[in-house]
């Protein structure tokens, strides 16, 4: 009886990985977006999957993304960010932002992982919402270029005025203004400056 054919395509898959089969294409235009999806977990929550190619030296942009204690000094709506601790590559922190607008309180624990430019969050405490998320930096050959991806998972606990469509867009919106205040910051400009 052969191999069930899910078995042989990814070993077919890891083995053009392996022989350095990634067909990304690294010279197309600046895109925060180049790919999304939303799909609908059996649990009721949504995961969203961002890919985006942003002109900044993956290390720069890890770096200036993993800079969780400041991120209400270049990301667009976040106000105001106060880090309660720090142990290991755990930071725990207390932000004040907006959604959709609104003003939101949160305590997100962020995990970094600096060897493999992995950075991920997950919320502690949140009236609205319990969200999480992790993003990815990878860099092109020549370092100028990083490829992000980022898989978000929303998770609504119910009790405030937006319907989960409006939640999913403002996940993608808080999404682009957090690659676009990362990205200044990365390149050393100023807050607000168009990267």
């Amino acid at each position: 009886m052969g191999r069930p054919r899910w078995i042989l395509a990814l070993g077919l898959a890891a083995a053009i990985t392996a022989c350095g089969g990634d067909t990304f294409d690294w010279e197309q235009s600046e895109n925060f977006t180049l790919q999304k999806t939303a799909e609908e977990q059996p649990d009721g929550s949504v995961k969203m999957t961002f890919v985006g190619l942003v002109k900044a030296s993956p290390e720069a942009f890890f770096k200036a993304l993993s800079d969780v204690e400041h991120h209400h000094e270049f990301i667009d709506d976040v106000m105001e960010v106060k880090l309660v601790s720090a142990t290991g590559n755990k930071k725990v922190v207390d932000i004040r932002n907006r959604i959709l607008g609104r003003p939101n309180e949160a305590r997100i624990e962020w995990t970094i992982d600096e060897p493999a430019r992995r950075v991920g969050f997950k919320t502690v405490q949140a009236n609205f919402t319990d969200n999480s998320a992790e993003y990815q930096v990878e860099g092109s050959p020549d370092r100028t270029r990083s490829r992000i991806t980022t898989v978000y998972y929303l998770r609504d606990k119910g009790g405030h005025p937006f319907p989960l469509h409006s939640l999913k867009a403002g996940i993608e919106e808080s999404y682009m203004k957090a690659v676009r205040g990362v990205k200044r910051r990365a390149l050393g400009m100023p807050p607000g400056a168009a990267p």
